[in-house]
């Protein structure tokens, strides 16, 4: 097989050049979000999972175009094609304003998550009174570095942390839906289907993985959202003891998400973006989650099929 080319350099991408031996292409700064991303989950800091794997070898460039047999990078020398068998690592995207169903003036204000995290990493203040649009690991953990009144808008909630453990942190919770914008040349409030927001800054931190290169072969959250950086790395191992087996192919059918869609059958097991005690079916087998992001071992066959029955209470 050709060598593995990997288009992104966060956790997912590193850790996946770890395992793989393999190059990774990048435009921006090796590390990603979980870089300057010192909130545990489970008692593991992501910053410290990117110190462990950050060694792979990089290719600086912004990869715009794949196909079968490798990728098209731009950077300073120019566009140039590199020969491998690629894979994306690029992350997620924030859910956009119309997506989320907001409307009404664009003052300034209003920010996209990574752009937030980017400009608060460097120091800069984006308001006094900012209302975050999805209560996520990522959410959480830039609310925890700004000097800010922060109030969440739940949006889909977290898998790995709680409404009360950001309402102990000091942030208020509301389950509303944001409707509407205002302001004149800067946020002034948000109009809910609960009532009115005062604000000077709104976070859209509703997430979508993102694969702008529309590749087969994908890892981390340009896959699946993972609020768990040690799922990430989990995720990362599998596909690639998957890609190095040489097994037979299986396939797994859900609604639900889970990573990876396809799995050797020498590797066998896939892991499941529900919350801890979520009943789920797997073939003729019902199993619970025992945490988030659960690992669940599959049936030997080629395809098998995975339903979310509901949640214990």
């Amino acid at each position: 097989m050709d060598r593995f080319l990997i288009v992104g350099a966060g956790l997912s991408g590193l850790s996946l050049a770890k395992f793989l031996n393999g190059v990774l292409i990048e435009k921006g700064r090796v590390g990603g979000f979980f870089l300057n991303d010192d909130y545990p989950v489970g008692g593991v800091r992501g910053s410290r999972l990117v110190e462990e794997f950050r060694e792979a070898s990089v290719v600086r460039g912004a990869a715009f175009e794949a196909s079968e047999e490798g990728v098209y990078i731009l950077s300073e020398e120019g566009s140039k094609f590199i020969k491998g068998f690629v894979i994306g690592a690029n992350g997620f995207r924030e859910k956009t304003a119309v997506e989320l169903g907001i409307f009404g003036f664009r003052p300034s204000g209003i920010f996209p998550l990574y752009s937030a995290w980017e400009l608060v990493n460097r120091g800069y203040g984006i308001g006094e009174r900012v209302v975050i649009y999805g209560l996520n690991h990522y959410s959480l953990s830039l609310a925890s570095k700004l000097r800010a009144s922060v109030t969440f808008v739940r949006g889909s909630g977290s898998l790995v942390h709680s409404e009360g453990e950001a309402m102990d942190m000091g942030f208020d919770v509301v389950g509303a839906k944001v409707k509407w914008v205002e302001g004149k040349a800067r946020l002034e409030r948000l109009r809910t289907d609960e009532g009115e927001l005062r604000t000077d800054a709104l976070i859209l931190a509703e997430l979508s993985p993102w694969n702008p290169l529309n590749l087969e072969y994908r890892v981390g959250n340009s896959a699946m959202i993972f609020e768990d950086p040690s799922k990430i790395v989990e995720g990362a191992k599998i596909l690639s003891e998957s890609l190095l087996s040489g097994g037979k192919w299986v396939e797994v059918i859900s609604e639900a998400p889970c990573f990876p869609r396809k799995v050797s059958s020498e590797v066998g097991k896939v892991i499941v973006g529900v919350r801890e005690g979520t009943r789920l079916r797997l073939g003729d087998r019902e199993i619970v989650a025992e945490e988030p992001y659960p690992v669940v071992e599959l049936p030997v066959c080629d395809r098998v099929r995975l339903e979310v029955m509901g949640c214990m209470e």
